[in-house]
């Protein structure tokens, strides 16, 4: 494409031409040194264009020496939320990096970090925050833009043997002398998308969709292990035990309301000698009449406290 002529006119240094890109734009006429020259037995010799120096911006030639070189990178980064997180999760990244891609792991620890220490973070805004702390020096190369992270919640939601081995690597590394509690509870989810959110047993009071997450978790460090989620209108003696068996639990404690019959779990009791359930009696069990429950003569002391 030819230069016009205002634009070769413009002064700039000797021995260089003006390359018009065809792209609108301030960097279409770019300025070329003259590199070297090509000799042609029985012609004339033929230049050969070298590298970019300058642009012609505005009819001005403008070096780009002169351009001031951005990164367009944060000058600092938020260091310490990120720092603690990392430091009491070095044993979830070893044990995903046993089962997960590295990539994916990267992935996941940096979504987990920033939900803890951005508890409203969306994933429009994941990249965001994830370029301004330390998130991006721990775990570099993250992919976690909005379409990336939705990838991601898929894959890891349809692959439940990765689930599953993750899970019992998180069990088998709960201490012996800890207690591990299995419990459930309902939460509110009104999503389409989904074939779990449903009518619990406490819409009449809700009036919403729920889904049943159950958990197990170690009571002395406080920290879930695994998690399951059924439908909201799953009763507990069918999703207790179906979570028993699709995360292979062989101990821990089950606490459930007195609507759940231990009599349902039989199976997985017997199998599981360190599975344990604490569940309370009905009103009008004769357990509470037998064995004179209702007669005492105080309350506990030393609960000024919230009771745990």
């Amino acid at each position: 494409m030819a230069v016009p002529v205002d634009i070769r006119a413009v002064p700039r240094p000797k021995n260089t031409i003006v390359d018009d890109s065809g792209r609108e734009g301030p960097k279409r006429y770019a300025v070329r040194e003259r590199s070297s020259t090509k000799y042609i037995a029985g012609g004339n010799p033929q230049p050969r264009n070298g590298k970019v120096i300058g642009h012609i911006i505005n009819h001005e030639y403008v070096p780009i020496e002169t351009v001031a070189k951005t990164s367009f990178t944060p000058d600092m980064l938020s260091y310490g939320s990120s720092a603690l997180v990392r430091s009491v999760t070095r044993d979830i990244e070893k044990d995903l990096l046993a089962v997960y891609d590295p990539s994916d792991v990267f992935a996941i620890m940096s979504v987990a970090t920033l939900r803890v220490i951005k508890p409203s973070v969306t994933a429009n805004r994941m990249s965001t925050h994830y370029n301004r702390c330390f998130v991006c020096k721990d775990y570099p190369g993250a992919a976690i833009s909005k379409n990336s992270v939705g990838r991601l919640f898929q894959k890891i939601g349809m692959d439940g043997t990765g689930r599953r081995l993750f899970y019992q690597r998180r069990m088998a590394a709960t201490a012996a002398d800890h207690h591990i509690a299995i419990d459930g509870t309902l939460k509110q989810d009104t999503s389409v998308v989904n074939d779990l959110s449903a009518y619990s047993y406490k819409a009449r009071v809700r009036g919403c969709n729920d889904v049943s997450v159950i958990y197990a978790y170690d009571i002395e460090r406080m920290e879930p292990i695994c998690a399951e989620v059924f439908p909201g209108n799953s009763i507990d003696a069918s999703s207790y035990p179906a979570f028993i068996r699709d995360n292979d639990i062989k101990r821990g404690i089950i606490v459930a309301d007195k609507g759940f019959p231990p009599s349902k779990i039989k199976a997985e009791l017997t199998e599981r000698p360190d599975l344990h359930f604490l569940t309370p009696i009905k009103r009008n069990d004769v357990r509470i009449s037998d064995n004179d429950m209702l007669a005492f003569d105080g309350v506990i002391e030393g609960i000024d406290a919230d009771v745990v």
